[in-house]
């Protein structure tokens, strides 16, 4: 247990020190204000997914950040190390849910933790809303500001098979692609650990 705790608050330390390296004070209000409740976030709902545990959403963060900057050194593509850290830090922030309630709530069912692995649910007590909505939706209301192209990025985040998605296949921004492809090997290499 105290190793678990002692790896979310590493995990949160790091992730706060890169977003404060941005230097935008709305930013900064954003994770004074929604702090407690980013770090204890999971990044999904069932335990075949991946980091479906307390600190998992930071913790999936941080490598999708990291293969980002990987990726982009790599392939030469010259992407703003600051566009990185946004779009990498930020892409998946709705999950954390609006100013009051969060998104993800523990699983009430033994039958769906027991046969399904099933640790969260979705919060029926918040509006419906996508994760990049919601994502987009929380900066917004913080006044964090971002680029066209890490607005897409953000947008695009959960993949091109959801239909408000679709317009855009052919046509992404590289920061788009660049996070795809960096979440998708870190959930391989998550889902195979």
């Amino acid at each position: 247990m105290r190793q678990a705790e002692d790896k979310i608050r590493s995990n949160w330390e790091t992730y706060e020190k890169l977003c404060r390296r941005l230097s935008d004070e709305n930013l900064n209000d954003l994770l004074d204000t929604l702090g407690e409740r980013i770090i204890m976030c999971p990044a999904s709902t069932k335990k075949d997914q991946y980091s479906a545990y307390p600190g998992g959403m930071i913790e999936h963060a941080l490598a999708v950040t990291s293969h980002m900057r990987r990726l982009s050194d790599s392939c030469e593509m010259g992407l703003p190390v600051a566009s990185i850290l946004k779009v990498g830090l930020l892409h998946d922030l709705g999950k954390v849910g609006n100013l009051e309630k969060d998104n993800f709530v523990e699983q009430d069912s033994d039958w769906h933790r027991d046969n399904l692995g099933q640790m969260y649910k979705y919060n029926e007590n918040l509006n419906r809303m996508s994760v990049s909505h919601r994502t987009l939706c929380l900066l917004q209301g913080f006044g964090v500001k971002l680029t066209e192209d890490e607005w897409l990025a953000i947008q695009l985040a959960q993949g091109s098979h959801f239909e408000e998605n679709r317009f855009y296949v052919g046509h992404e921004p590289t920061i788009a692609m660049v996070l795809q492809q960096a979440k998708a090997l870190v959930m391989h290499a998550e889902r195979n650990r």
